[in-house]
């Protein structure tokens, strides 16, 4: 006698299907918390953002008054330019009709979350880049050396780049290559590393971001490696008499600690100093002479600037959603959601900043 199971009528059931979506990874971005804000105005015949500096403090032009005769000279005030045009970007998300009347999730409505976490990743990497001196991709966007090194930065900057090891970077850029094939625990983002950043950013005369400290912004894996250090203070500790920057962790001898999840990595594509300005997205961690190299970027006030993003220029960006015929599609078939900005980041001051370069014991 046969016996009915659920096997012989499976037919019958079917998945349960749940409607709840997962979370994904979304970037912790925190660079333009930091930059000096241009607002981009309308009709300025401009597609450049203009940034201007006076000259330092000098003593030359002081001297020995005479009574009553007049100083034989004057003071001449110098006034620098930092100017970049601005790009263009942008990316559309298209759906189709049927998807969109049928859809169990809000497809429209995922593709402008969507867009609006693109472009500020976009616009973060960017920043990054520029900073960092990188010429990501060959591009002339974001003002970078080439590859080789050959060609100058933008405005004729010179960064000011520092290793965990206490070694500097310099104008015959040779460092990297020996910094790289260091192993161990020299390479590691410790205090005394720390405290030579900040110090460089003192005789530099660079003004604090906030609160008389610096701010260091860092990736997840090197801030592992400073938080073990005993003098170190997580930021739950201060938070009740301070305000917190965005993703801000703790702090260390004049600098504040800032987790970025979206940092300049670099590693030996080439086996030149070279390679310390060409992204490497593996990201791998680790003190092996092979292992690859975090950018992390010690900040005072106005390191670097870009457009005002809140103000009411119609070059800020925009989601724009077109849902209606033309003579590319006559039937109304397909919907589109994307967005567009114009963006760019200049280097204000690059003695304002430190670019801080270490390996990880972690390997995350």
């Amino acid at each position: 006698m046969a016996t009915n199971t659920t096997t012989t009528l499976s037919n019958q059931y079917q998945n349960y299907f749940s409607k709840k979506l997962l979370s994904y990874a979304v970037q912790a971005l925190v660079l333009d918390q930091f930059a000096e804000k241009a607002p981009l105005p309308a009709k300025s015949g401009h597609k450049a953002i203009s940034m201007f500096r006076f000259g330092a403090p000098s003593t030359s032009a002081i001297e020995a008054l005479t009574e009553g005769t007049a100083p034989s000279g004057t003071r001449s005030l110098t006034l620098s330019k930092i100017e970049k045009t601005l790009t263009q970007r942008g990316q559309v998300i298209e759906l189709t009709d049927i998807l969109t009347a049928t859809d169990l999730f809000n497809s429209l409505q995922q593709s402008m979350k969507t867009n609006g976490e693109d472009a500020a990743l976009d616009m973060d990497t960017i920043t990054r880049n520029t900073v960092v001196g990188s010429n990501v991709g060959g591009t002339a966007m974001e003002g970078g050396y080439a590859a080789d090194m050959s060609t100058k930065l933008d405005n004729e900057d010179t960064l000011v780049e520092l290793y965990a090891d206490g070694t500097k970077e310099t104008t015959a850029a040779t460092q990297y290559t020996a910094f790289e094939a260091t192993t161990g625990a020299g390479t590691l983002l410790d205090a005394a590393a720390v405290l030579n950043a900040v110090t460089q950013l003192k005789v530099n005369r660079s003004q604090p971001a906030s609160g008389g400290m610096y701010v260091a912004a860092a990736s997840p894996q090197v801030i592992s490696d400073i938080m073990v250090d005993t003098t170190w203070v997580n930021a739950a500790q201060y938070s009740n008499v301070q305000d917190l920057y965005k993703g801000e962790v703790g702090s260390l001898y004049g600098a504040k600690f800032i987790m970025t999840t979206n940092p300049f990595i670099s590693g030996d594509a080439n086996g030149t100093d070279a390679d310390r300005v060409i992204y490497d997205a593996s990201g791998g961690g680790g003190t092996a002479a092979t292992n690859d190299v975090h950018a992390s970027l010690f900040l005072g006030q106005q390191s670097y600037g870009c457009p005002d993003l809140s103000s009411q220029s119609p070059f800020s960006p925009k989601v724009i959603i077109s849902d209606q015929p033309d003579k590319s599609d006559p039937l109304n078939q397909k919907l589109t959601a994307g967005f567009k900005t114009f963006w760019t980041t200049l280097r204000l001051n690059p003695n304002y900043y430190v670019v801080m370069r270490s390996k990880t014991a972690s390997t995350a």
